[in-house]
């Protein structure tokens, strides 16, 4: 590209003003009035002219890094928590504040180029917060602040933050927000996709708790969204609507006092695992009617934690245990000994403790669900569906999974992770605002089983035994009516349509509001993937 062409477009991006939190929607800026047009012939679709611009505009250290940059490149490149996700984009881009990531959409919307959106990439699907050698990365690990008001009421929380990160600034405060069970997942993704925690019986999804979002519009104005501004039909199109409005800079999420737990984590044996899912189902008839249990169970799996040595649960640093048959957390927020909430599971009879019971905080509780990801050459995908609480279902979908995964190749195994949701859920997002899922107030079964691999040739091979386990256990739950429509976001399948699982209204409500807010379609045309609505 020619010098003078990038310098013109420098100082056009220059001379266009960012609007933060302005009165009202933004004035669009007219395609005749900003010079850096007259170049777009020469530079639309160009990924290495928009890359170059990045480099030149972003000059923080490691703003824009190319595959040449080598390991610098990689290590932006391995935070995709699945290997099939770490995508050769032409380069990736880290702002560092709002208006940086302002400046990159206006590059990459005035030149055409596609691009990706990634907060901690622990999304499965390839090309959803990931891109090809044809697009631009925007990684937001850069935005990774954690405030405290001064009142103490809210926090606000940049997207590139890992949960862990969050907590370990609020949890020795006495607070918590509503994010995630595992320390490495992103904020962002998380929070837009729904956000499953530990207090989701309690004070519902993570997107309930949300009292407003900083976003960077497709025109590239900044504007604060929340429920009583002028931007309160965005700010509910968020609670749903995901990457379909803008990128979000900021959360300004509520906060909520919090002491130590009950923590006790468990394995049975297989041949318990009939009886262990019906105590899940018992569970959801009596004790998850107590707002304070929280249980997470994991079918055929790996359970590995390690404790960092200061951790006041005891003093060791690997604990393994290698089990054909079911295992599970069981919290309680309430330093309590045995809550009476759990006891479908107290009378499975034996078990083996994964450790001794404790009473401990939420960081502890995050050191025995893992502080890190898998690294390396491991691929990950799996998909997800939904049903109304019933025992003899739950083990007919559990033999299925078993029946269609007993093939897998050599280097594949799988996990089996019955999610379940108490009626509250639903019942707290509505008296919170409203969100657009179009949840049921039932208990119900959200699934997040997953499998991982390590030969890219056998790609298509998982996805299509993948979707065949979906496909047969949604029919088994129609088959009993006991089949529910909405599809959990977070654990969701390339395939899965999760918007249309929210219902018709509020399928038309996300439309209109992109319609409103990206009326040239930005966020349809160049980003690369994600459940969008341009894919109804």
């Amino acid at each position: 590209m020619a010098t003078s062409i990038r310098n013109a477009m420098l100082i056009a991006l220059a001379a266009v003003p960012v609007v933060q939190s302005v009165a009202q929607i933004p004035v669009k800026i007219s395609n005749s009035a900003t010079p850096v047009l007259r170049a777009e012939t020469e530079c639309a679709g160009d990924v290495t002219c928009a890359c170059q611009i990045l480099r030149e505009t972003l000059t923080d250290m490691n703003a824009t890094v190319y595959p040449s940059d080598g390991a610098t490149y990689e290590d932006f490149e391995d935070e995709n928590y699945s290997a099939a996700c770490r995508l050769p984009a032409a380069c990736i881009v880290s702002p560092r504040t709002a208006e940086e990531v302002s400046t990159a959409i206006k590059i990459l919307s005035q030149t055409g180029t596609k691009f990706a959106v990634r907060s901690g990439g622990h999304n499965y699907i390839p090309g959803f917060a990931s891109v090809d050698e044809d697009g631009v990365l925007i990684s937001l690990s850069g935005l990774n602040t954690t405030v405290l008001s001064a009142d103490r009421k809210t926090a606000k929380v940049g997207p590139g933050n890992r949960w862990q990160a969050v907590y370990e600034a609020l949890v020795p405060e006495g607070l918590v927000v509503v994010g995630g069970r595992v320390g490495p997942v992103g904020v962002g993704g998380l929070t837009l996709g729904g956000g499953l925690s530990y207090f989701a019986t309690q004070r519902g999804l993570g997107l309930d708790n949300v009292k407003s979002y900083e976003v960077v519009l497709a025109d590239s104005s900044i504007v604060t969204v929340s429920a009583d501004n002028e931007y309160s039909d965005l700010y509910k199109g968020l609670r749903g609507g995901a990457a379909n409005f803008g990128i979000v800079t900021n959360y300004e999420l509520y906060t909520y006092p919090v002491g130590n737990f009950y923590v006790d984590a468990r394995a049975y044996s297989s041949n318990q695992t009939d009886d262990f899912l019906r105590a899940v189902a018992e569970y959801q008839k009596e004790g998850q009617l107590d707002p304070l249990s929280s249980v997470s169970g994991i079918m055929l799996s790996l359970f590995n934690t390690k404790f960092p040595t200061t951790s006041p649960v005891m003093q060791m640093t690997c604990i393994q245990l290698i089990e054909s048959g079911p295992t599970i957390l069981l919290l309680y927020n309430e330093p309590v000994e045995e809550p009476k909430a759990f006891g479908a599971f107290y009378n499975l009879g034996s078990y083996t403790p994964i450790l001794p019971a404790f009473n401990g905080t939420l960081l502890d509780v995050l050191a025995l669900t893992g502080s890190r990801f898998s690294t390396g050459n491991i691929r990950t995908y799996g998909e997800t569906f939904s049903h109304k609480a019933d025992a003899d279902l739950m083990v007919e979908l559990y033999d299925i999974f078993v029946e269609e995964t007993a093939n897998l190749p050599s280097d594949a195994s799988e996990v089996w992770v019955p999610n379940p949701i108490a009626a509250s859920v639903a019942t707290v997002g509505k008296q919170n605002g409203g969100n657009l899922l179009g949840m049921e107030e039932v208990p119900q079964q959200w699934y997040e089983w997953y499998i991982t691999w390590t030969d890219p040739t056998e790609d298509q091979t998982i996805w299509d035994i993948s979707q065949r386990i979906t496909q047969r256990c949604v029919d088994a739950a129609k088959a009993k009516n006991l089949s529910l429509p909405y599809l959990f976001m977070n654990t969701a399948g390339k395939k899965q349509n999760v918007l249309n699982s929210y219902g018709a209204e509020n399928v038309a409500f996300i439309k209109a509001t992109a319609a409103k807010y990206d009326p040239t379609q930005v966020f349809q045309k160049l980003q690369n993937d994600g459940f969008l609505i341009r894919n109804l």
